[in-house]
């Protein structure tokens, strides 16, 4: 006898995703672990439409703290962006943790961002540049441990600084599966000299370069690097989410995921990933 619907053999060779544990992650508020289960289901949909269900990768965020992203950061946009981002190393990385910087004018190294610590992490580090004292060496006030005096962070746009010192740590730090970096800039870049040599130079680097647009203003050499012949691998994708809050997850994941896939193959097959 039919005992109810017969369910169609899976395709060879069709891997179905799976989804991480991460340590920590049941210690989260309900609510947070929740958005954090379904956005990890999404990013595994994403991969495994490129055919890389079981992707392991160093997942690495980098914080535009420029001044001209103070709205960002007050509106909460930007603790959104990065609890977002924290699902993306959930999924992708062996053991959950995120390493991220902030910049502006000079970079500075974040403590790494531990899923069960995401609440308070989100509170304490996820914040905006400030204009330093002129001269006076004042020691910051009401920092907690672990924060960063955002005012050593400055207000200016100097992304080649933070690429040259996430590029340091790649090297000083290697490790067998290849490096995403997840780059947040609201624009104004007018370093794009300075900004395509480090890249250049990062070609031959396990590293894929994926940058987030988020303030509808010039994104200079950012937005070009896709078209910049002479490379061997294009190490680098761009996407403008200027609305970064209505763009629902599915989407921000497949654009973000989106690039990655060829070049980790290409990489491969050129042995720059072995």
């Amino acid at each position: 006898p039919h005992r109810g619907p017969v369910r169609p053999p899976a395709p060879a060779g069709r891997e179905e995703p799976s989804i991480r544990l991460t340590k920590g992650e049941e210690s989260l508020p309900v609510d947070m672990r929740k958005r954090l289960s379904l956005r990890k289901q999404q990013i595994a949909v994403s991969l495994t439409k490129h055919g890389l269900p079981r992707l392991t990768a160093r997942v690495i965020l980098v914080l535009d703290a420029s001044g001209s992203m103070g709205g960002l950061y007050t509106r909460g946009t930007m603790a959104g962006v990065t609890e977002r981002m924290a699902a993306v190393a959930a999924q992708l990385d062996d053991d959950g943790e995120m390493q991220a910087w902030t910049f502006a004018s000079n970079p500075a190294r974040l403590p790494d961002l531990v899923v069960g610590e995401l609440p308070e992490w989100l509170a304490l580090h996820v914040r905006v540049g400030q204009v330093g004292l002129f001269g006076r060496k004042k020691p910051p006030r009401g920092l907690r441990p672990g924060q960063v005096d955002m005012r050593a962070v400055g207000i200016q746009n100097e992304e080649q600084k933070v690429i040259a010192e996430v590029r340091a740590f790649v090297r000083d730090h290697p490790v067998p599966d290849p490096t995403l970096v997840l780059f947040f800039s609201d624009g104004g870049v007018y370093r794009n000299d300075e900004i395509e040599r480090e890249l250049r130079a990062a070609v031959e680097e396990p590293v894929f370069w994926q940058f987030i647009g988020l303030g509808r203003s010039q994104y200079g050499v950012l937005e070009r690097f896709d078209t910049l012949p002479g490379r061997r691998v294009d190490n680098v994708g761009f996407f403008a989410a200027d609305d970064i809050e209505t763009v629902p997850d599915a989407e921000l994941y497949d654009r973000l995921l989106s690039e990655f896939p060829s070049w980790l193959r290409t990489v491969r097959q050129l042995g720059i990933l072995r």
